[in-house]
């Protein structure tokens, strides 16, 4: 449900046939009335005006704390003293004999009247827009003083210019005035045209009428030589008409409808307010005290709720059964009795679909109106985001003491490896045996006396104990040999643990969290370096196509050589399950994409999968192993996503080997 514009917005003041009827007839009596007696249509005439001017200042005062167009006030003040001036004129009359003491009166205050009258008009259609305030209360008392001045200059001082002599007809001045007057009131209909956005159609019409009628009965005033004459007559007419524009503007269009209606800009006004309303990604709403109905509702509401529509919401659902913890309503219903205003709470509501929504709450109570007003804003993604933010600074922490762990492990590792590198050179260094020496001097001197010894122990014995020496220097020779052998394998074992401590070490030291610009064929030797020596146990032949130059990567070093060592160690373990002993080939494919991007395919010939398992492998704590360490393909692709790439999977089928393919973003820093 949206807003629908109200049927008293769109009131315009019309003049219906009946209405053309009944003002022609009582023209038809006010004219017959003249001819009775000219009093009484002049008073009946006078006290029409003087009733209508009061209804708009009474209209218009009453409703200036409600109204935003400050300008009808002031012209509702006005109008006040205009039908005072207008009162006295009729009372001044002649013929009436309530003033005798004087024959002018009557058409000086007529005069000063029309004065105010058309002065008020300009001014009010030249700043008909202007919003800024003048204090109400001054503007009154400006024209209670002006009225004042204007009586005592007439009635007292006797000052003000005469205007009409019996028998002689109208002053000049009389005559100048109405001029002036006429052109005064020109100017207002020239400002009420180019500031005719400001009202809607049919009242500026009505306004531009007045006005109209107006000037033509200030020249009729200009023609008479009798206060009873025709044109005096056909002026006073003129006049009625004038001011029944007026009630059809004002005063029946601010009985029918809101005084603003009167101003266009007010009304769109409160359109825009209306659009705001429809628009607010915020779901505004208005329920009833006891939250069993909503009872209007803005679109944003509706969509937070699991509704298509504020029809839909306000048909079927029932705020109070949405809350996920009843008591949590309680409590919050029991300060809303109170009449305290809720502000910012945090909830949980259940949507139309039966889902959790994670929700913001801010309520108002009415309780005199009989209704509760709140904002409520939907944080279910806000809250997540929260939740995931903290889980990753617990694995960055976990991970910072994993890292100052590998660190310490690391450097024993270290300390070990050189002892046992030391103690193996150390045995290189001895290029000859001292005993093996000595045995080879013993062998040459019983060769030398093989006589003697023969004579003591007989040729056969003499001959045994000569090959006996023979034979254990070279057996101790061969040891020796092989001793030496060993050793040098066991120094370049400890020179390759060496090399990979030093940059287990450095990623441990460096840690992670910082972006820095990466050349990715350096990433992958390290991670080779680090995993080679289980490819080489499984016999598995490398290959590297590595396509330079290549753009530079920002990334985390640590993070990404994890994915990596991560991804070429599943490769090597895919041959433990693969029938494939001959063969073996890990192929390492790092090319620029399109758009400028890093690609890594790391392809193997080893046992592949069923693609149906595919999206299984990025599942968390999913394995094909009987036991698994390290991190899982689903840790992988989440570090590779961070890093604003994707890692996916690929297989020719079981048997026919996979590829791990990775993409990130490159720079425009290009690396050889």
């Amino acid at each position: 449900m949206t807003f629908v514009t109200p049927k008293w917005m769109s009131v315009q003041p019309r003049i219906s046939p009946y209405a053309v009827l009944f003002a022609s007839a009582t023209l038809l009596l006010l004219y017959m009335s003249s001819r009775i007696h000219y009093l009484l249509f002049h008073s009946i005439a006078e006290m029409f005006s003087i009733a209508i001017a009061s209804a708009v200042f009474m209209i218009s005062w009453n409703s200036r704390k409600l109204t935003s167009a400050p300008s009808l006030v002031y012209l509702g003040v006005a109008y006040l003293f205009i039908a005072i001036l207008d009162l006295f004129h009729t009372l001044s009359y002649k013929g009436m004999a309530i003033f005798t003491d004087y024959d002018y009166y009557a058409n000086q205050v007529w005069i000063a009247a029309r004065y105010m009258e058309s002065l008020t008009l300009l001014f009010f259609f030249i700043f008909v827009g202007v919003r800024k305030r003048i204090p109400y209360g001054a503007v009154f008392l400006f024209y209670a003083a002006l009225t004042g001045l204007i009586l005592s200059a007439i009635f007292h001082w006797r000052i003000f210019p005469v205007c009409f002599v019996e028998g002689q007809g109208l002053t000049p001045f009389k005559k100048i005035s109405e001029y002036i007057i006429c052109l005064i009131l020109a100017g207002a209909l020239t400002a009420a045209h180019s500031n005719r956005g400001a009202f809607s159609h049919d009242v500026y019409r009505l306004l531009a009428g007045s006005i109209l009628l107006t000037i033509g009965g200030e020249l009729a005033f200009t023609f008479y030589i009798s206060n009873y004459g025709f044109s005096n007559l056909v002026g006073h007419f003129l006049k009625i008409g004038s001011f029944y524009l007026i009630y059809k503007a004002i005063i029946e269009t601010s009985l029918r409808s809101p005084f603003d209606v009167i101003f266009r800009k007010l009304t769109e006004s409160e359109q825009q307010y209306r659009n705001l309303f429809n628009m607010a990604l915020v779901g505004i709403f208005r329920t009833s005290m006891d939250g069993a109905r909503v009872l209007t509702a803005n679109p944003a509401a509706a969509a937070i709720s699991g509704y298509d529509s504020v029809d839909h919401l306000i048909a079927e659902f029932v705020p109070r059964n949405a809350w996920a913890d009843p008591s949590q309503r309680a409590a919050l219903m029991a300060r809303l009795e109170k009449g305290e205003q809720v502000d910012y709470v945090e909830t949980v509501l259940m949507d139309r679909g039966g889902h959790e929504r994670q929700v913001a709450l801010s309520i108002a109570p009415y309780p005199e109106a009989g209704y509760m007003e709140g904002a409520v804003l939907d944080i279910t993604e806000a809250v997540e985001s929260k939740r995931r933010m903290a889980e990753a600074a617990e694995q960055a922490a976990l991970q910072r003491g994993k890292i100052e762990m590998a660190g310490s492990v690391l450097h024993d590792i270290g300390n070990a490896a050189t002892s046992l590198g030391t103690r193996a050179t150390r045995i290189l260094g001895e290029a000859d045996w001292v005993e093996i020496q000595e045995l080879g001097n013993l062998q040459e001197m019983v060769k030398r006396q093989q006589a003697a010894f023969a004579g003591a122990l007989g040729s056969d014995k003499a001959e045994a104990l000569i090959a006996f020496l023979r034979e254990l220097r070279n057996s101790m020779t061969d040891r020796r040999r092989q001793l030496l052998d060993d050793c040098a394998a066991v120094s370049k074992t400890v020179s390759h643990i060496n090399e990979i401590l030093h940059l287990q070490r450095r990623y441990a030291v460096e840690g992670g969290g910082g972006r820095l610009s990466l050349n990715m064929i350096e990433l992958v030797e390290d991670a080779l370096a680090m995993t080679w020596a289980g490819l080489q146990k499984r016999s598995i032949a490398l290959e590297r196509r590595f396509h330079r130059p290549l753009p530079a990567v920002s990334g985390d070093r640590t993070r990404l050589i994890q994915v990596l060592i991560n991804l070429l160690k599943n490769a090597g373990e895919a041959f433990d399950a693969s029938d494939r002993q001959e063969g073996r080939q890990l192929i390492i494919d790092i090319q620029e994409r399109a758009g400028g991007a890093v690609r890594i395919v790391i392809r193997d010939n080893a046992v592949g999968f069923d693609s149906e398992q595919m999206e299984r492998f990025f599942e968390r704590g999913f394995s094909t192993k009987n036991r698994s360490s390290g991190m899982g393909l689903q840790q992988c692709r989440d570090i590779i996503v961070s890093h604003g790439g994707t890692l996916q999977l690929e297989t020719a089928g079981v048997g026919r080997g996979a590829s791990a393919i990775i993409e990130l973003p490159g720079m425009e820093e290009m690396t050889e």
